[in-house]
């Protein structure tokens, strides 16, 4: 999958040396890491020589930089690419498809919790990457066709505008609607903005103590929150995506830097679009680690396969992969 997507979206042609290393074994070995929550030194001497046994793997400190110089432009186009495979290939089981936001949090350098510490000081001792993901639903899976980093305890409307005005409706029709929480609801000047790059906004609106709705793209989002109650109700799935990623993968990851947490934070939205892929049949029998002779055809006779033991552990491998 890697390769398909290096193929149909190559990176521009740079100066100085070419890279000895490809872009897809770097995606691979960046997702690998999220998958088995591997330090980087597991990753390189224990995990990937066991997946990737025929190929030549970087050393640890091109390994480190490789991965930590992916930009977010490049996963953003490779999670959107997925989430396009995945959308193509899945049925849709509704009459009303439509889009949720919502923000979390991945925490990085924690590494002891002091509850005597109190405001400022908590904040410079845990740390975490806000996340704003944007998600489709149109019947079955959630897919996640846009999702934006952040500071920690960055606001959450400003990463949404920021996303929106660089990727727009994230290639989904024009009028789709956008469920958000009550934050969203507050934001006149964010709904004008989703409003002007083709979406609709559903949120729930609520009046002040003294005055009543005045802006017209509020009033608006009110109105469809009460058109739509289904697809308002509809919100918390993508709550449910958080919760399985991070039941997946953790909710805190183990880096002391910002830039690292980064990597591994959009690889874990990524490993969720590409696990959706394969469940819709999009990666043909399976992913991971492609033995020709194994994969040549549907059905694995698994008796003849267990006298090679080597085989036999990467078909296992394969399939708890993708379970």
């Amino acid at each position: 999958i890697m390769q398909r997507f290096c193929q149909l979206h190559p990176l521009p042609k740079t100066r100085g040396r070419p890279r000895l290393y490809p872009e897809a074994l770097i995606l691979t070995l960046a997702l690998l890491q999220v998958r088995n929550n591997a330090s980087w030194r597991q990753l390189r001497y224990a995990c990937a020589p066991e997946a990737l046994p025929t190929h030549a793997l970087p050393a640890l400190g091109t390994l480190v930089y490789r991965i930590h110089t992916i930009p977010d432009e490049r996963w953003h186009q490779l999670l959107a690419w997925l989430a396009q495979q995945g959308m193509a290939l899945e049925e849709a089981t509704t009459d009303t498809p439509y889009a949720m936001v919502d923000g979390t949090g991945v925490g990085y350098a924690t590494l002891f919790y002091a509850q005597f510490r109190r405001g400022a000081q908590i904040r410079q001792l845990c740390s975490h990457v806000k996340v704003v993901a944007v998600g489709n639903w149109q019947g079955g899976r959630v897919w996640l066709v846009g999702v934006g980093l952040g500071q920690p305890y960055a606001d959450e409307g400003k990463l949404l505008g920021e996303w929106v005005q660089v990727y727009g409706r994230g290639g989904l029709p024009v009028g789709t609607l956008l469920v958000g929480d009550g934050l969203y609801g507050h934001r006149a000047q964010l709904l004008e903005a989703l409003e002007q790059a083709g979406w609709l906004p559903v949120a729930r609106v609520s009046e002040g103590v003294c005055h009543g709705v005045r802006s017209l793209s509020r009033l608006r989002a009110r109105a469809r929150a009460q058109a739509h109650p289904d697809v308002l109700r509809g919100r918390y799935r993508i709550e449910q995506v958080f919760g399985s990623v991070k039941g997946a993968y953790g909710s805190y990851v183990g880096s002391r830097s910002l830039r690292g947490a980064r990597s591994r934070v959009w690889g874990m939205w990524v490993l969720w679009n590409l696990v959706g892929l394969v469940q819709v049949g999009g990666a043909g029998v399976f992913v991971w680690v492609v033995a020709p002779m194994i994969f040549r055809t549907a059905s694995v006779d698994l008796d003849n396969m267990r006298e090679d033991g080597v085989l036999y552990t990467r078909l296992c491998y394969c399939l708890a992969w993708c379970n």
